[in-house]
C-alpha cells in the first residue's frame, strides 16, 4: 500500500473485503435450465393442493402453453406455478396470452421418453382473451367487402338501364 495515493472511501472497500464483508462482484454465467417463453394457454390453469415435504399444503398451478418457433411450427410447455406464485394463475382462462420464465425439469417417464417440465418462476399475462371472441361471427376481410359493394352496385346500375330502356319505350 506505500506509493499509493486512497481516498478514504476506497479504504473502507479494502477494510471490508479484508475482513470478509464485501465480496469482489462477479458476473454470474447464464444457466442453460432456465427459459423464457410467449405464448397462448391452451386450457385453463388446474389448481392443486398437495402436500410439501413437511406435510404442509401447497398451491399448484400446472397449465400448458403453446409458442410458435421460427419455422412457424408450433411447441408445447407443460408448466407448474407452485406457493404464491399459483395464486395469480386462478384468474387465467383458456386463450390468454402470456410470458413464463422458469426453470426446466427433465425428467425419464415409465415408458421411456424424456418429458421436459418448466417450474415458474415469474409470469405476466400480456393479453386477456376477449369474451365474446368466440361467439362473435366471423367479420369479412376489406376485400370481401370492396367485391360485395362491386357487386351491388352492378346490380343497381343494371336496374337503372332497365328502367330507362322501359321509359324509352
Amino acid at each position: 500500500m506505500e506509493g499509493r495515493v486512497f481516498l478514504p472511501s476506497t479504504l473502507f472497500i479494502i477494510e471490508y473485503k479484508e475482513e470478509g464483508l464485501l465480496e469482489e462482484a462477479t458476473i454470474k454465467e447464464e444457466r442453460e435450465d432456465l427459459i423464457n417463453i410467449v405464448g397462448n394457454l391452451i386450457k385453463d390453469p388446474e389448481p392443486l393442493e398437495i402436500k410439501d415435504n413437511q406435510g404442509e399444503k401447497l398451491k399448484v398451478a400446472n397449465f400448458i402453453l403453446v409458442s410458435n418457433d421460427k419455422e412457424g411450427g408450433k411447441n408445447y410447455h407443460s408448466c407448474s406455478a407452485y406457493g404464491d406464485k399459483a395464486k395469480g394463475m386462478e384468474n387465467l382462462k383458456q386463450g390468454d396470452f402470456m410470458r413464463v420464465f422458469g426453470q426446466t425439469k427433465n425428467t425419464l417417464g415409465a415408458d421411456g421418453k424424456e418429458y421436459t417440465n418448466i417450474r415458474v418462476l415469474s409470469s405476466k399475462l400480456l393479453k386477456a382473451k376477449e369474451k365474446g371472441q368466440e361467439k362473435s361471427p366471423k367479420k369479412d376481410s376489406i376485400l370481401g367487402v370492396i367485391k360485395k359493394c362491386k357487386t351491388e352496385d352492378k346490380g343497381k346500375d343494371s336496374e337503372k338501364a332497365d328502367k330507362k330502356i322501359e321509359t324509352e319505350r
